[in-house]
């Protein structure tokens, strides 16, 4: 008992010294930023940061809790991209086009609620079927979900036959609008799946499920916990939360093709992986996630400020995740 106590405090001590190695990176970021361009610590370019985190940031939310749990969905930027192009296409299908004749005249005031109703919906089914078949198979989540993410970008092809599915000026609260016309809506919604990711993963039975299902899966389920239960509410969630993903990134865009949220997918598992969470489960929080998401969104920035080629962008961020990959491992085979 008196080794497990240990071994729990010694968990928490390598956590809270990787959570301090990100803060101390995202310091430095920012120091030779502002040292490069003054313009960097401007408070209008760090809400513009929080903005354009705020997608990939609820993306990662849901990414995290799964990655917690021991399990990878590598098909959230397709489900992104087929919400996506749904959620546009029922707001011009039902709403009709600007001096053009609806379907349904009685249901233009409904276009909107209708398509955020079906977005959900759709979401939670997508989640549904990743976790079933990956419950039922037991095989590798990340090749099941990588199946599941060329199916749905297939499915988003046949919605749109190559086009795209414009909203016309509607819809654009939850992507451009503000709060006292100075903070975005969206990086609200950002925090605000963050902290509700934190309070579950910590505070509730159904977090620390998650936690013992990614620490080790058969003792979890021999000490009587639903595993298969767990993982798929857990996909479902995930469905759920690249939904409201959807949501925001159509009303910013103002228009859906069937790519619009591919990149998400190795982003978001990029962010979490960065921010601390385990591949193999069973370590990491929002916390994680969070300082992961804000690493990657600033080294974005940093390099657009500092002038560097767009192009280096996906360098420097693959060196960062398998830098931050190889410091897990090695942390993980000290344990």
């Amino acid at each position: 008992m008196k080794a497990l106590v240990i071994a729990n405090e010694r968990r928490r001590e390598i956590l809270n010294n990787q959570s301090l190695v990100r803060i101390a990176l995202i310091i430095i970021i920012c120091t030779v930023s502002t040292i490069v361009n003054p313009r960097f610590a401007n408070v209008n370019n760090i809400i513009n940061i929080f903005q354009q985190i705020s997608v990939l940031g609820i993306i990662a939310s849901g990414v995290g809790m799964l990655l917690v749990a021991g399990e990878i969905d590598i098909s959230v930027g397709a489900q992104v991209s087929l919400i996506g192009v749904i959620l546009a296409m029922i707001i011009q299908k039902v709403g009709g086009l600007p001096n053009g004749n609806p379907l349904i005249p009685m249901l233009v005031p409904f276009a909107i609620p209708i398509a955020v109703i079906l977005a959900f919906l759709i979401g939670a089914i997508m989640g549904m079927i990743n976790g079933i078949t990956v419950v039922k198979t037991k095989a590798p989540s990340f090749i099941i979900t990588l199946g599941f993410s060329s199916m749905y970008s297939a499915i988003a092809l046949l919605v749109t036959g190559g086009g795209s599915y414009m909203l016309f000026g509607r819809f654009q609260t939850l992507g451009r609008g503000k709060i006292f016309n100075f903070i975005p809506v969206s990086i609200l919604f950002f925090l605000g799946t963050m902290t509700a990711a934190f309070i579950v993963l910590k505070y509730t039975k159904y977090g620390r499920f998650l936690y013992a299902i990614g620490g080790n899966k058969k003792a979890a389920y021999v000490s009587g916990i639903n595993t298969r239960r767990i993982i798929l509410t857990a996909y479902v969630v995930v469905g759920i939360v690249n939904a409201l993903a959807a949501l925001i990134l159509i009303s910013r865009v103002g228009s859906a093709l069937a790519n619009t949220g591919d990149s998400y997918s190795l982003d978001a598992l990029a962010s979490v992986i960065v921010g601390g969470i385990s591949l193999h489960g069973g370590k990491g929080d929002a916390i994680s996630s969070f300082l992961g998401v804000v690493l990657i969104g600033l080294i974005s920035n940093s390099l657009v400020i500092m002038n560097v080629t767009p192009f280096l962008r996906g360098l420097v961020i693959g060196l960062v995740t398998i830098a931050a990959v190889t410091g897990g491992s090695l942390s993980d085979s000290r344990e």
